[in-house]
């Protein structure tokens, strides 16, 4: 269900996200935005599957995984102030992903088509995607370094470096899913700890 918020409250919600934005680039933003509540199992983004938004996160938290013979296999976790989203849905084409929210969530939903044509026009806005691009690719980097170059256990203490509270609102299989090991291993590892 999309509740409609006021202008000026939503431009205050995108102000975290987007810091850097120049207020009126803030307020076109807003225009096309939504706030949604979504209850926490919901699937937003399906594998296979076209989807025309991408989300910020107000409050909840979110997964996004691949189905590997049938087994979820975690790619990232999501938290407030961060982004749902997928290079390939930004391209219009279907999502290689599965997002789904692991809280009850209050997400900003944007519509991409929109969001496209805005940065066409909009320096402000375009500079934002670029920031986010790289963003999302010194990310990428990162994991794909830890998994070439750390053990299970130093990429988990890095996971709990970077999300304190992970364990809290994310479950153990989800963990040991995204370090890549079995429950089993990710239980000797945590008994180390």
């Amino acid at each position: 269900m999309l509740a409609p918020m006021a202008h000026p409250t939503l431009t205050e919600a995108l102000r975290p996200f987007f810091p850097n934005l120049k207020e009126e680039s803030l307020h076109a933003l807003a225009a096309f935005c939504r706030v949604k509540e979504v209850s926490k199992h919901t699937e937003i983004m399906s594998e296979g599957k076209q989807h025309p938004y991408t989300y910020l996160i107000l409050s909840g938290a979110a997964k996004s995984y691949y189905l590997k013979d049938g087994k979820e296999i975690c790619i990232w976790f999501a938290f407030e102030e961060e982004i749902i989203g997928s290079m390939v849905t930004f391209q219009g084409l279907p999502s290689s992903e599965t997002v789904v929210q692991l809280e009850d969530c209050q997400l900003i939903q944007i519509h991409l088509t929109q969001l496209r044509e805005l940065a066409k026009q909009d320096l402000s806005i375009s500079n934002m995607l670029n920031d986010l691009l790289m963003e999302h690719v010194m990310f990428m980097e990162e994991k794909l370094r830890q998994i070439q170059f750390m053990t299970a256990q130093e990429r988990y203490a890095a996971l709990l470096e970077s999300e304190p509270s992970l364990l809290q609102r994310v479950s153990l299989t989800d963990i040991a899913s995204y370090l890549g090991v079995s429950r089993e291993t990710l239980s000797r590892i945590r008994a180390m700890k």
